[in-house]
């Protein structure tokens, strides 16, 4: 479908994904999932309760707005891929879901896109950070607008140094309007961490921002990542870390549980019946620290005097385990810290 097919001018509650990659689209098909949700609860329980009392703000990071209803929510969204077949793909998944909101699928349209919306996700691989944000078009376009970045290794100030180049087009007056969550014209730009749990709402997202983010820009991207799970804020140093920690430790976990597998047959038992075992097992683990218990403290309980459980410990650390894991967060941080320098 063309741009031009299903926009009409510049709508707002408009979200813009530039690339729709995995984590692009498990946020896309999050959010989906999420309105879908809240349209229905709303038919169910009607409009009068809508008026009914709110919880307070505790100060944690899972806190709900009070005034969440008056927050420019997306009830739009532009999806943009590079390819055809991308293209083809996502608007087969999403006509296999049911959803409330307007979703249009374009191909090769960032320009257009931009300017169709005051909100802008940046989803492309990093290495493609200047090819997707470089084009004079898409920098004049994002002026007044929010951008959340989720590449990982891709700084603010990178994608701040891709915006600013020295363009005499981008000194003319610009056609779209700025965004009432950004700041004048300076395009406010949030970076964000979601991990692949996005596809069935479990992420945990870390997020920074620019010092001209505005509190309801800050608000709204909040809202934006509880749709597909929990959110925390911290510092641009931290960010590299967080990277590591939040976004490429599932596939640790999936390795721990892959190698309990091949136990576990090795064992006698299916492997269909041990991943389920195995993957409860370690939710549970989870749920427990989750609620506040220390993983030392989970590990004693479960490792009683002159039983089997010690045993497996035991050959765990002889093995070197804790280090591994300690130097594989350590290697992947660094890893992570680079990526935004391989600029394709």
């Amino acid at each position: 479908m063309a741009l031009s097919d299903g926009v009409a001018g510049i709508s707002p509650n408009t979200l813009t994904i530039l690339g729709c990659g995995a984590l692009g689209s498990a946020i896309l098909f999050g959010l989906l999932a999420s309105s879908a949700e809240e349209a229905t609860e709303k038919t169910l329980n009607g409009a009068d309760d809508q008026e009914q009392e709110k919880p307070l703000p505790n100060g944690d990071d899972h806190e709900t707005f009070e005034d969440e209803e008056d927050l420019p929510k997306p009830s739009r969204i532009i999806a943009c891929v590079r390819t055809e077949q991308s293209a083809e793909h996502l608007r087969k998944q999403l006509a296999a879901k049911k959803h409330s909101l307007s979703v249009i699928v374009v191909q090769g349209e960032n320009a257009r896109a931009v300017q169709a919306a005051d909100t802008v996700l940046l989803g492309c691989q990093p290495q493609h950070l200047d090819s997707c944000l470089g084009a004079p078009a898409v920098r004049k376009a994002l002026k007044g607008k929010l951008l959340i970045s989720i590449l990982a290794g891709v700084t603010i100030p990178q994608i701040e140094e891709v915006l600013t180049r020295t363009d005499s087009k981008l000194t003319a007056r610009t056609n779209g309007v700025a965004s009432p969550i950004a700041n004048g014209r300076t395009t406010s730009i949030i970076r964000a961490m979601p991990n692949t749990a996005s596809f069935v709402r479990t992420s945990t997202t870390v997020i920074t921002a620019c010092s001209v983010a505005t509190p309801v820009a800050l608000r709204l991207v909040k809202w934006l990542f509880n749709c597909i799970g929990t959110v925390t804020y911290i510092t641009a140093a931290q960010f590299d870390a967080c990277t590591a920690l939040c976004g490429s430790t599932p596939a640790f976990f999936a390795l721990f549980i892959d190698s309990l597998l091949d136990g576990a047959v090795a064992l006698g038992l299916k492997r269909s019946e041990a991943q389920i075992m195995a993957a409860q097992t370690m939710k549970g683990a989870a749920t427990l620290m989750l609620a506040g218990e220390h993983p030392e403290v989970v590990k004693e309980k479960v490792a009683t005097p002159g039983g089997s459980t010690i045993q497996g410990l035991l050959e765990l650390e002889r093995k070197a385990l804790r280090g591994t894991v300690a130097d594989a967060l350590i290697k992947c941080t660094a890893a992570a810290s680079i990526l935004g320098s391989k600029q394709a």
